[in-house]
């Protein structure tokens, strides 16, 4: 791409300009080379538009991706939290700009953009080992965000849907009887009360690091969620309030109050052995000194208590949506469930409601068959009279062969 002078045989002197096209289906270069300018300013003008043209954007100083990139982050500093224009610089400069920062914004096409995925797949690391289809997926997430932000469109390119954000990264949720398998394997082990808080009380990670005992009112119940601790790529470890309706207060029954009781016996104990060590900062999960976790290490913590327990591995994050399940499995108000997990839309709550479990499924199923038909697997003889005579009677005794089997 370049603006050149040349001279006509008459000794008059023409502006032309050259700039790089997308290139073509086989791979290669194209350019576009247009002459006959009277003046400079006139070339670069039409070389502007030209670009504009290709690009669908207004183009940086050096019309690199890298350098409207770097725009793109300056913008987001004045509208998005910390933590998330953290990862944003994360992606954009470890996996997007050392593949596509160098290209000129207007060769951007489908087939590099997939180029990209294909070869973070594959050798995508920093250690040149495969990226998981998880951390690939942000990756096209940050893309498309900034992509759009620029006003830059890429035809062929699938913009992630609300539904796929929303969910992305969910490994798996458990059944009711797999959280309780895994808290009572775990009865003795340190973090049992910050295991109780997420599958029970649906608290995040960097609300069960951040959470404080003077926000923990254990007469009434009461988990206040006010504060958070999480990492950013700049500064670490990071604590602030959480946004919008994370703020929550959230009630907790007799069981977790109990828990969390054992909890601060046993921290009371490690203050008292560690003496003058000790630096109380009055975490309710910390380390044997007081100082508060660094948040990977809760993380670390859960997936080995998920492989010793015999439970399928989940993120620690989907203990949230295995508590949301059981609630709506439980007959908990959407309502009710959307406070306890500091949902800001309600639609967030319905999407975590609508992910019924296979055995709810099949429980919602027989039970309907038994109010509709009286009973299940009727004598052939009696199925008429059974689906009159008794019904009631049949339904408890259902209702009773569920709750064994289940």
């Amino acid at each position: 791409m370049a603006i050149f002078s040349y001279q006509l045989s008459r000794g008059q002197t023409r502006w032309q300009f050259t700039i790089d096209l997308p290139p073509a289906s086989d791979g290669k270069r194209r350019q576009m080379n247009r002459k006959g300018f009277l003046r400079q300013e006139d070339a670069l003008a039409a070389e502007t538009e030209a670009r504009k043209t290709y690009a669908r954007a207004d183009l940086a100083a050096d019309g690199s991706f890298a350098a409207e990139l770097e725009q793109w982050l300056g913008e987001r500093e004045l509208d998005v939290q910390e933590t998330t224009l953290g990862n944003y610089r994360d992606i954009v400069r470890c996996y997007i700009v050392p593949h596509l920062g160098s290209r000129q914004v207007y060769t951007l096409d489908k087939r590099a953009i997939h180029d990209l995925y294909k070869t973070l797949l594959t050798r995508g690391s920093k250690r040149g080992g495969p990226l998981s289809r998880t951390t690939v997926g942000n990756v096209h997430r940050v893309l498309m965000k900034a992509l759009s932000d620029l006003h830059i469109e890429i035809e062929g390119v699938r913009k992630p849907r609300r539904e796929q954000r929303e969910t992305a990264g969910r490994k798996g949720v458990w059944t009711a009887e797999q959280a309780g398998r895994f808290l009572a394997y775990h009865t003795e082990h340190r973090l049992y009360a910050a295991w109780v808080l997420a599958i029970v009380g649906g608290l995040r990670r960097g609300e069960l690091l951040g959470l404080k005992w003077d926000r923990v009112d254990l007469d009434d119940g009461v988990v206040q969620v006010y504060w958070q601790r999480t990492t950013t790529s700049r500064n670490g470890a990071i604590e602030k309030a959480p946004k919008g309706k994370s703020k929550r207060s959230v009630a907790i029954g007799p069981a977790a109050v109990a828990v969390l009781r054992d909890h601060l016996v046993r921290q009371d104990a490690e203050k008292e052995a560690a003496d003058e060590l000790y630096e109380d900062g009055r975490y309710v999960f910390c380390r044997e000194d007081g100082q508060p976790y660094y948040p990977r290490y809760l993380t670390q913590q859960w997936e080995r208590a998920c492989v010793a327990a015999g439970v399928p591995v989940i993120a620690l994050h989907d203990a949230r949506h295995t508590s949301a399940t059981a609630g709506a499995d439980a007959g908990v108000p959407q309502h009710i469930m959307q406070g306890r997990l500091g949902h800001a839309s309600g639609r967030t709550t319905d999407e975590v409601y609508t992910h019924v479990l296979d055995l709810s499924a099949r429980k919602a199923a027989e039970l309907m068959e038994i109010a509709i038909f009286g009973s299940t697997e009727p004598p052939a003889e009696n199925r008429q009279a059974s689906a009159t005579s008794h019904p009631t009677r049949s339904l408890a005794a259902a209702r009773r062969r569920i709750r064994r089997a289940a």
